[in-house]
């Protein structure tokens, strides 16, 4: 019964809240993802693979993603921003802070897709429009409930594979993973070296805006500059000896296994 008033709710959205649309971008649902991963390609090891739940707030022309305990992290760095306008002895202690494992958002708007993420202290910003799909299949799944098809696409040079349900007909999907007739529940590449696993959707009416807007840069310039961070961490830092910065570099280089590379 829950499934088919969510999907009424989403066929009516624009008519219930269209004035409040008019201010800001609202949400029509909330669906969280469970991603697992590896950082390394030389480690496929199931014990060493990492975990995140990620979550994407979505209606039919936008919508943003992020990470639970990154948005948890940043909740408690503003308040203790606000407090420390009154307050001298507020401290934010980076040990207190929620732990993280992804720190990049994904904002959408139409079909232009802008990916945020830090480098070092800085933010970044780059912009993308939807990925090519191949769509042409008979497979059939059932996922939350929801039946779903198949879809394929090539990515960075993997072939990833998502399952849709046209039953919410919102083009979306976790990170850069949209443009689909509906909703992406699950996806993952060829050698399951990221996987997407839709775990709980729910109806949430919540404004729709960038985390964190950064400098803009292009794709090319963005993966550049990481590389470059990577090759030589923390290059302001000139009292870091050269054993420790070394150690860095190598830790670095086992972080193969980006989204984007």
């Amino acid at each position: 019964m829950y499934k088919y008033f969510l999907i009424i709710l989403l066929i009516s959205f624009s008519f219930v809240f269209s004035q409040k649309k008019d201010e800001k971008s609202v949400s029509d649902i909330e669906i969280h993802y469970e991603y697992s991963f590896i950082r390394d390609t030389m480690d496929i090891d199931v014990n060493h693979r990492m975990k995140e739940i990620m979550v994407l707030q979505a209606n039919s022309n936008s919508s943003i993603y992020f990470s639970q305990q990154y948005l948890a992290a940043r909740e408690v760095i503003a308040k203790a921003t606000a407090a420390a306008q009154t307050s001298p002895n507020v401290e934010i202690r980076t040990a207190d802070l929620p732990k993280y494992k992804v720190g990049y958002s994904v904002y959408r708007e139409g079909s232009k897709i802008f990916v945020t993420g830090n480098i070092s202290r800085d933010f970044f910003t780059f912009e993308n429009t939807y990925l090519k799909w191949k769509t042409d299949y008979k497979d059939v799944e059932t996922i939350l409930g929801y039946s779903c098809n198949k879809a394929t696409t090539i990515f960075n040079n993997r072939i990833y594979t998502a399952w849709y349900t046209k039953e919410i007909p919102i083009s979306d999907g976790p990170y850069r993973f949209k443009g689909l007739s509906g909703l992406i529940l699950e996806i993952s590449d060829e050698k399951n070296y990221h996987s997407f696993k839709a775990i709980g959707i729910e109806k949430k009416q919540l404004e729709i805006k960038p985390l964190q807007k950064g400098i803009p840069v292009t794709r090319e310039q963005y993966l550049k500059k990481r590389q470059e961070f990577k090759s030589n961490p923390y290059p302001e830092r000139k009292t870091i000896p050269k054993e420790k910065r070394d150690q860095m570099i190598e830790v670095l280089k086992k972080d193969n296994n980006s989204l984007e590379s």
